[in-house]
């Protein structure tokens, strides 16, 4: 039995780095605040600036990783990411393109790299590649909600990507519990570890590890997520944690602590596991949309970030991230 006690909880989205919008939610999940809005355990800073070489993509594997520029006008410009699944398709987060509604941004723009340096992309150069988008597929059934199983995209390329990027396949999994991943992706950085730090800015890629915890409709809560944010279908939505080897950190298994599941099942290491060690990373704002890898296809797209205890917003030991399936989308994905 569960007991439905929510507890004040925050909610980050890493989306679109500089776009922020907030929103309370009605519903069973009361309480929340939300946001839209790869940080591994040491530093992600350049290498001559201290950071560490484990989050330094490899390149060619993960040339087909892209940092993405929206231009809102008189909003703004905003970075999101995504990967390459076509020779003119980008896989990226609904949210970096669209609001729930029918606008659109004026102008996107793609950016490719694949040398063995690593410039910050969104400021041209030698080497980089930019592309503009020619039409955006935005899943129909995305509300714009911040959690949102459907918050997924594809964007066209007006001509075709450079032949340095691989093209990746798209993952059958159906069922990614405690399954090991990697995100990458062009968003802020950081020159401490597990925390925002001295924000380094966006625009240099940087991947890091992780595993798939649970998902909200896993059988195990019982519905209990079920109409909690905003009204938005959360079933498929994939949660992993950012662990540093501390329980009071292990964000998974708090999830039980915090609202009261008593099922013996919330104390068991499908919840309760401290990390993979000092590759774990979590997406930061600018990652929305990066590729979750499971064997070199992508398995899931990342969609937000969000914690428990207020410091978190700093810290971000303890963050659960979330993130849109592929599998439960193959149909819009193929057909876009």
């Amino acid at each position: 039995m569960i007991r439905k006690q929510i507890h004040i909880i925050r909610l980050f989205a890493a989306c679109a780095a500089g776009l922020v919008a907030s929103a309370a939610f009605a519903g069973p999940v009361t309480g929340w605040t939300a946001a839209h809005e790869i940080v591994g355990q040491t530093s992600t800073a350049t290498i001559a600036g201290g950071g560490n070489a484990l989050y330094m993509a490899p390149k060619p594997a993960y040339s087909g990783a892209v940092g993405i520029l929206m231009n809102y006008g008189a909003a703004g410009s905003f970075v999101c990411s995504g990967s390459l699944i076509g020779a003119q398709s980008v896989l990226t987060a609904a949210h970096c393109v669209s609001d729930g509604t029918t606008a659109r941004p004026i102008s996107t723009t793609v950016f490719f790299y694949g040398g063995a340096a690593d410039p910050a992309v969104y400021a041209g150069g030698a080497g980089i590649t930019q592309i503009g988008v020619s039409n955006i597929f935005v899943n129909p059934l995305y509300t714009g909600q911040v959690v949102d199983q459907n918050d997924i995209a594809v964007l066209k390329l007006s001509e075709a990507a450079p032949n340095y990027a691989p093209i990746y396949g798209l993952s059958g999994l159906t069922d990614l519990t405690g399954v090991d991943h990697i995100i990458a992706g062009y968003g802020v950085r950081s020159d401490t570890g597990g925390s925002v730090g001295s924000n380094l800015g966006t625009g240099r890629l940087r991947y890091a590890g992780n595993r798939f915890d649970f998902r909200f409709g896993d059988p195990d809560f019982a519905g209990y997520w079920d109409n909690g944010f905003g009204g938005a279908d959360v079933d498929n939505v994939w949660i992993s944690d950012f662990d540093n080897g501390t329980a009071l950190r292990d964000g998974s298994c708090n999830v039980g602590i915090f609202e009261g599941f008593i099922d013996p099942v919330f104390s068991t290491d499908k919840y309760c596991n401290t990390g993979i060690g000092e590759f774990e990373g979590i997406g930061g704002g600018g990652d929305s949309g990066s590729a979750y890898f499971v064997n070199g296809e992508v398995a899931a797209v990342h969609s937000f970030a969000l914690w428990y205890r207020g410091d978190e917003s700093n810290n971000r030991f303890g963050q659960l991230k979330g993130a849109v399936s592929v599998y439960e989308h193959m149909d819009f994905i193929r057909a876009s």
